[in-house]
C-alpha cells in the first residue's frame, strides 16, 4: 500500500544526505535518516557528493536565509539567479531621510578622504527624495479630487503611493535593503561562487558571511525563539564549503569587455533614444544565426551600445574573428565550469530594453527568461516623470540629476565601480531579455496593469506592440491594458 510521509524539523543537510541514501538503497525514510545520523552526514557526503560530482544531491537541502542592510546593487546581484525563491525588503514601505543610516557606505570609500564626500551627495540625494515626495504628493492631492467610497487614510496611502513613484527616482545604489530567500544548496553554492566572484569588494565580504554562516554560524531556530541553548547544528557544514571566487567568470567578464572596447562599441549615447524619454526604449530584435547571436549578445554584455548595434558589428567581422571571440570560452573554461549566460540562446524572442534602474529593478524579478545586463552607467541619461513636468518641478530636478554623471565619473576615477553606489535610481540601465511567447504575455499582462509604475507599464506596452507588429495574429489575444489608461487612485 502507499504512503506519503512529510518531513520536517530535520536539519537541511541531514534531509539531503538521507534522500541522497534513500535514492540509493531500498531503505524507507525512516530508515535513511537514521543511517544517516548514525554515520555521520559529512561523512556520507564526503562520498557520495565530492568524490563522484553528484551535485544534484544538493538540491534536496534547501536553506531559509536573510540578508539584512545590504545596498540595492548587493541585492540585485543576489537575485540575479535564475533558480531563486525570496522576496526583497519594498523600498515603497522604508522611511528614508537625510538623519537615518539607510545607506551604505562602500569599502573603497570608508575611512578615506572620499567618506564626507560620498555622504555629502548620499545625503543630497535623499533631500531631494524627501522634497519630491511631499511636493508631489501635495501635487496629486491638488488634481485628484478623494472618491466618495474612498476614506481619508486610504486616499492619503494611494496619493503618496503614487507621489513615491516619482521619488523613487532620487534613492540609490547605496540605499539599504533587506532580502530573505529559500534555495537549494546548489543554488546557494552557485550564488556564494558568483558573488565571490564579483567587482565589488562589498559584494564579495558579503559572499564570505554567507558562507561562514551556513558553515559554521548558529541558526536561528524555534528552539532560539523558545531561549534554548546555542549548541544547534549549523545549515550547511560541508555543502558549500568548497565555494570560491571563480576564475572563468572573471576571464568572461574580463574577455567581454575587452572585445567590446576593441570594436568601439563603448560609444557615448546617441539622441535615439531622446535626451529626456519619460521612460523606456523597447526594441525586439531580429534573429539570426546561433554563432551570431552568441557573440553579439558577449559583445553587448561587455559594452554601452544596443543589441542591434552588437550584432551589426558582429555581421561585419572575418569568420577568423569571430572564431576567436566565440571559441575563447571553450579554451578556458574549467572541468566543472558551465558556459557563460551569454550562451544560453536560441530564443525566438529578444527585447532589447533601455529603462530607469528602478524600472529595470521592477522587471529583474521575471527569471523564467535570460538577461543580460550591461553594467550601470549614467551614459543613457535619466528619465523625467511626466508628474514632475505637470506639477512645475522640472528645473529642480534636472538641476539635481544633472550633477550625478561628474560626481560618479569622479569618483569612478578614484575608486573604480563602487562609484555606481551613487546612481539614482532615475538613471536608465540597459538589458536583453530572451524569453519564449508564454513569458511575453505574462510579463506584458502582469506589467501592463494601471496599479503598477508607470516606467515598467510602459516597457510592457512597448513589448506587446512590438510583438504583434511581427506576429499580428497575436493581436488582441494578451490581456494587456493600453499604457494610455490611466488610473492614479487605483494601487
Amino acid at each position: 500500500m502507499s504512503r506519503v510521509i512529510a518531513l520536517a524539523g530535520f536539519p537541511p543537510e541531514i534531509l539531503a544526505y538521507a534522500i541522497a541514501m534513500y535514492s540509493r538503497s531500498a531503505l524507507s525514510i525512516e530508515e535513511s535518516i537514521k543511517k544517516v545520523t548514525e554515520e555521520k552526514a559529512g561523512k556520507f557526503f564526503e562520498t557520495f557528493y565530492f568524490a563522484y560530482g553528484h551535485k544534484s544531491i544538493a538540491d534536496n537541502a534547501h536553506v531559509a536565509m536573510a540578508l539584512e542592510n545590504i545596498s540595492q546593487i548587493a541585492a540585485f546581484e543576489i537575485e540575479d539567479q535564475s533558480l531563486w525563491d525570496g522576496q526583497e525588503r519594498s523600498t515603497r514601505y522604508q522611511k528614508f531621510d537625510t538623519k537615518s543610516d539607510c545607506f551604505v557606505i562602500p569599502k573603497s570609500f570608508r575611512g578615506t578622504y572620499l567618506e564626507g564626500q560620498y555622504v555629502d551627495f548620499a545625503t543630497f540625494l535623499l533631500g531631494e527624495y524627501a522634497f519630491f515626495s511631499q511636493a508631489c504628493f501635495e501635487y496629486l492631492v491638488k488634481i485628484n479630487t478623494k472618491p466618495a467610497e474612498m476614506n481619508d487614510a486610504q486616499y492619503e496611502r494611494t496619493m503618496r503611493a503614487r507621489a513615491f513613484d516619482v521619488a523613487r527616482y532620487w534613492l540609490f545604489g547605496g540605499i539599504k535593503t533587506s532580502v530573505g530567500q529559500v534555495t537549494s544548496a546548489r543554488s546557494l553554492e552557485d550564488q556564494i561562487t558568483r558573488l565571490l566572484t564579483s567587482e565589488y569588494p562589498d559584494i564579495v565580504e558579503l559572499a564570505e558571511q554567507m558562507k561562514s554562516v551556513c558553515i559554521s554560524g548558529v541558526p536561528l531556530t524555534p528552539q532560539g525563539f523558545a531561549g534554548g541553548d546555542s549548541d544547534r547544528p549549523s545549515i550547511l557544514p560541508t555543502l558549500i564549503k568548497y565555494a570560491t571566487a571563480n576564475p572563468f567568470q572573471a576571464e568572461m567578464r574580463k574577455a567581454a569587455r575587452f572585445w567590446a572596447e576593441h570594436l568601439g562599441l563603448n560609444a557615448s549615447v546617441r539622441g535615439d533614444l531622446g535626451s529626456h524619454l519619460e521612460n523606456s526604449w523597447v526594441d525586439l530584435a531580429s534573429s539570426h544565426s546561433l554563432e551570431a547571436e552568441i557573440i553579439a549578445t558577449f559583445l553587448y554584455e561587455g559594452g554601452h551600445v544596443s543589441y542591434r548595434e552588437a550584432l551589426d558589428k558582429v555581421l561585419h567581422l572575418s569568420e577568423n574573428e569571430r572564431g576567436k571571440i566565440l571559441k575563447h570560452a571553450f579554451k578556458v573554461r574549467g572541468k566543472h565550469d558551465p558556459l557563460p549566460r551569454a550562451y544560453a540562446s536560441g530564443y525566438q524572442l529578444i527585447y532589447d530594453i533601455v529603462m530607469d534602474r528602478g524600472g529595470e529593478r521592477d522587471l529583474h524579478r521575471h527569471r523564467r527568461c535570460i538577461q543580460i545586463h550591461q553594467q550601470p552607467t549614467a551614459v543613457y541619461g535619466y528619465n523625467i516623470p511626466r508628474i514632475v513636468h505637470e506639477a512645475g518641478l522640472t528645473s529642480r530636478y534636472i538641476t539635481g540629476m544633472a550633477r550625478v554623471p561628474r560626481i560618479v565619473a569622479e569618483f569612478r576615477d578614484e575608486v573604480g565601480v563602487e562609484a555606481n553606489y551613487l546612481l539614482p535610481f532615475a538613471y536608465r540601465s540597459r538589458t536583453l531579455y530572451k524569453m519564449d511567447l508564454a513569458e511575453v504575455a505574462y510579463i506584458t499582462e502582469l506589467r501592463s496593469g494601471v496599479a503598477g509604475h508607470f516606467s515598467y507599464r510602459e516597457a510592457a506596452c512597448k513589448m506587446y506592440d512590438l510583438l504583434v507588429n511581427r506576429y499580428p495574429v497575436f493581436e488582441g489575444k494578451f490581456r494587456v491594458t493600453p499604457f494610455e489608461t490611466e488610473n492614479l487612485l487605483k494601487r
